[in-house]
């Protein structure tokens, strides 16, 4: 079966998202299919940068943490 994880982060701050997701590829041994990366930026925000979201498509037999 394809389950969904998904990622939320700053795009300022992508090698923390990477970390991120890629420990927790490799801490459930997940059968990676795709990853997708969207971003979203609110140019009123008080932050001056957007959201970034990884989306990870992986297949099991079981849904993983």
């Amino acid at each position: 079966m394809i389950f969904v994880k998904t990622f939320k982060g700053y795009e300022d701050k992508t090698a923390e998202l990477d970390a991120a997701v890629n420990g927790w590829i490799l801490k459930n041994k997940a059968d990676v299919v795709n990853v997708t990366a969207v971003l979203s930026h609110e140019h009123a925000g008080r932050a001056g940068s957007g959201d970034l979201v990884y989306t990870v498509l992986y297949r099991s037999d079981v849904t993983l943490p």
